[in-house]
């Protein structure tokens, strides 16, 4: 009887055990990126950041394409960029604007959510623990699951689709970023984002890029509306049926 007992207490004990390793909790987060933030690609030394290379290392087979479809792009942006058909921005794209469109950080224990103002977009970073699911179709923002490793907030993001201008990819493409808070040379908070690109289908060697969040005292998300025939009306010059060109 005793050693039954026995045997059912270390039964118990295991299983607790594995339960315990296959819950995986979120790790506490030991830093607040929450707010709005401008991105800004302006180091802490004050210096312009720039966030994507001149000259990434593409392969050689893809290097010859993407000059041609460069050439293709350049001469008509308007049918092959995304945005100029008010299509969301593609990953890592998002992140490395250097424009005047904020962004806003919500933060919880078990998820971080980026709200966009350019094109409403909005982008989950899930830290409860979850792998990616298997079979999951390219998105705009990709797939993104995150830890803390101390003030450092690291997000793995997988399963982004193609179609991007200006940072050419494939499906093997990982991004890993490294979000954390510094100090700027004055003292001030910035949010600095370091992304890991890394897609042997296309690059011969993993590179990282970064960019620049500040804080505007009263700055907020405001609302985006984007109609791709205002788009199309805008780059051919005839503005004469925008209502606000009018004004």
């Amino acid at each position: 009887m005793r050693r039954r007992l026995i045997t059912t207490a270390l039964a118990a004990t295991l299983m607790f055990g594995l339960a315990t390793l296959t819950a995986a909790p979120a790790t506490a987060a030991s830093a607040d990126l929450s707010g709005v933030w401008m991105p800004t690609a302006i180091g802490p030394d004050g210096n312009r950041n720039r966030t994507w290379p001149a000259k990434p290392p593409l392969l050689p087979a893809v290097q010859a394409v993407y000059d041609a479809y460069r050439v293709r792009a350049d001469a008509k942006p308007e049918e092959y960029d995304n945005a100029r058909s008010c299509l969301p921005y593609i990953m890592p794209r998002p992140m490395l604007l250097v424009a005047q469109y904020p962004l806003e950080i919500v933060q919880t224990a078990e998820r971080v959510t980026l709200i966009f103002e350019l094109h409403n977009d909005a982008r989950r970073i899930y830290l409860d623990g979850r792998l990616p699911p298997t079979g999951l179709r390219p998105t705009w923002m990709g797939y993104s699951v995150g830890r803390w490793e101390g003030e450092t907030l690291v997000v793995r993001t997988t399963s982004v689709r193609d179609g991007t201008i200006d940072q050419p990819h494939g499906p093997k493409l990982t991004l890993t970023e490294r979000l954390r808070l510094i100090q700027d040379k004055d003292g001030k908070t910035m949010l600095e984002d370091e992304i890991a690109v890394d897609d042997p289908e296309t690059y011969s060697e993993p590179f990282k890029v970064r960019n620049y969040f500040r804080q505007r005292a009263g700055v907020e998300i405001g609302e985006y509306f984007c109609s791709e025939d205002l788009w199309q009306q805008n780059l051919s010059g005839n503005t004469s049926k925008i209502p606000w060109r009018n004004n």
